[in-house]
């Protein structure tokens, strides 16, 4: 992967282009932010006009190659809006006639011959290994580093996921540049009520309800929060500590954590300071309130005065972690000055730290604890790839793997007893939500592949909730999950979360066990200390997609782009992985020999 392709390797890079149409392809990736797949599928008709400024207009982008599905709109440059026009017309191209109508695979090698001519040109300026992927990169980073276009936009136009894709691209700001972009949007001094309608009680959301208050203003008012979950104090109980430090400060009377299910179930208060928790009961802060609206939207609420009888303002911001939401952190003010924009960001962050907080208790005491709570769950849900799959296929499937690919999708590794890849292929195409099929082994007697799976699994949700699975299987449209939870934890929350994704999941059984020396054996504990997250997910899906066998069952490629990520990137960390893993086996050794 080419790290940075600056303006003038790129214009170099288009000149080389030998034909009018490798420009185009060129230029779509790059200007447009087009994915291979979508450059063969823009023709003329998807080219509309100048959108808010003269100098940018609008191209429509196909979701498939009909052409007549639109998965969203990018701005492009008028020149080359231009061009594309230009190009139309010499060609005789219709309407509906692509600009670049060749395959996917075609567009790859017109811009690596691209790249490779640029290259020797340019005596090595030019990288000469740059693909679509790279120029999409640099289209991303033009924009956000080059020209400080909005990250919310800029998103939208390459149709990206998620907002990490785009972090490497947004460094730090200093407090003045921060200040300057505030004032440039006009989110200083702008003013504005507390309350609005869609809440309970008359809450607004404090995204779009901006309290009034100088945000620049005063010293940081959740410093004591972020202070506890720092310095470590009483790690077991992060949903009480950062409460007691937060009423440590004179702008909050009361600071408390509300946890409860999205299902309506038993909520409950698990942490105050300021005020007793048989108060807060009193109040009602159990049965109704926008703390819980925090909890089911997982987005900040302004509390406009609520619980206290006094009316002071506070807010509610949701603890936590990814796709999983511990409760609702609460401060109310001590007076009734409101909560300053500075002071919902700062506590919004203050929640997602605690929310990560939680989680990571418990997968260091499920780490270091002798004996482990099993649980068992099951489910029949549609909405399970596995249990969908082995319903439609009549087959035993087993989860041999799963790997983060991005915050929203995983990679599932799998293999079907009783079933052919083409079965399970037919499965995956009526499946929302699950793409990619990649077939890694077929057997006499059923095979092994992964999916990409968007959006939640039970895996996951469990994982996230801080159990570890150890087993996962679906037979007969019914999935079984097995999985380790620290001794003495409380099991209601997780089974809470799973519930949130699968209506119909039940906890099956629970129950005390001891811990197995064996596959929690120190050596194990010790080497999984060395990996990051990214190496043991490269270690893991080359593992589980056959990289190793011999006969390989997948490329390093092929692996690389099923965690979506170039082939360098996966190698990198990969051989890391592999150093980390021979370094606990030699060096424990080492030790050991007298």
């Amino acid at each position: 992967m080419v790290t940075e392709l600056d303006a003038d390797a790129y214009d170099a890079l288009v000149a080389a282009a030998e034909t009018y149409r490798a420009a185009v392809a060129v230029r779509l990736a790059g200007e447009a932010g087009l994915r291979t797949a979508e450059i063969p599928r823009v023709a003329p008709r998807h080219l509309r006009g100048p959108g808010v400024a003269s100098e940018v207009c609008l191209l429509a982008v196909p979701a498939d190659d009909t052409g007549e599905t639109i998965d969203r709109e990018t701005a492009v440059p008028a020149s080359l809006a231009a061009e594309l026009r230009r190009y139309a017309e010499s060609e005789g191209l219709g309407a509906g006639e692509p600009f670049v109508g060749v395959s996917p695979r075609r567009v790859q090698m017109i811009v690596s011959g691209t790249a490779e001519r640029a290259a020797a040109r340019s005596g090595g300026a030019v990288p000469a290994d740059v693909t679509p992927r790279d120029l999409r990169r640099a289209f991303a980073r033009r924009l956000l580093v080059d020209r400080g276009v909005d990250p919310h936009a800029v998103r939208e136009a390459g149709g990206w996921e998620t907002m990490g894709t785009l972090d490497e691209f947004l460094g730090p700001l200093d407090g003045r540049e921060i200040a300057e972009a505030f004032a440039a949007a006009g989110a200083v001094g702008t003013g504005g009520a507390a309350g609005g309608a869609g809440t309970a009680g008359g809450a607004g959301t404090a995204e779009s309800a901006e309290a009034t208050g100088d945000p620049d203003g005063g010293e940081p008012t959740a410093l004591g929060g972020f202070e506890a979950l720092a310095d470590g104090e009483d790690r077991s109980s992060p949903l009480a500590t950062v409460p007691e430090r937060l009423a440590e400060s004179d702008r909050w009377a009361e600071a408390w954590v509300v946890r409860g299910s999205t299902d309506g179930g038993r909520t409950e208060v698990v942490g105050a300071a300021g005020v007793e928790r048989e108060v807060l009961v009193d109040r009602g802060v159990t049965r109704e309130g926008p703390w819980l609206d925090a909890i089911e939207a997982g987005d900040p609420v302004l509390t406009d005065g609520e619980p206290t009888a006094d009316g002071r303002p506070g807010i509610a911001v949701p603890a936590s972690y990814r796709d999983v939401t511990h409760g609702a952190l609460c401060v109310v003010a001590a007076d009734g000055t409101p909560v300053s924009t500075a002071e919902r960001r700062e506590l919004v962050a203050l929640g997602r730290c605690l929310g990560w907080a939680v989680t990571a208790g418990r997968w260091r005491d499920l780490l270091h604890s002798d004996a482990v709570t099993e649980v068992e769950f099951h489910t029949a849900d549609d909405g399970a790839f596995l249990a969908l799959a082995s319903d439609a296929l009549g087959c035993r499937i087993e989860l041999d793997s799963t790997v983060g690919v991005t915050d929203e999708a995983s990679r599932l590794y799998l293999s079907a007893a009783g079933a052919r890849p083409q079965g399970v292929a037919d499965v995956v195409d009526d499946a929302d939500g699950v793409s990619d099929l990649r077939v890694i082994e077929t057997r006499e007697d059923g095979c092994a592949v992964s999916v990409r799976v968007e959006g939640g699994s039970a895996v996951r949700t469990l994982t996230e909730h801080g159990a570890t699975v150890r087993d996962a299987t679906a037979e007969d449209g019914r999935v079984r999950v097995v999985a380790d939870l620290p001794e003495g934890a409380d099991v209601r929350p997780v089974a809470d979360g799973l519930r949130a994704a699968f209506d119909d999941a039940r906890l099956a059984s629970k129950e005390s066990v001891a811990r197995s020396s064996r596959s929690e054996s120190s050596f194990r504990e010790g080497v999984a200390e060395r990996f990051t997250d990214r190496q043991w997910a490269a270690l893991s899906a080359a593992y589980h997609g056959g990289y190793f066998d011999w006969p390989r069952e997948s490329t390093a490629e092929e692996v690389a782009d099923a965690m979506d990520v170039s082939s360098p990137t996966f190698h990198n960390h990969l051989r890391k992985a592999q150093r980390a893993l021979l370094d606990g086996l030699f060096e424990r050794d080492d030790r050991e020999r007298p």
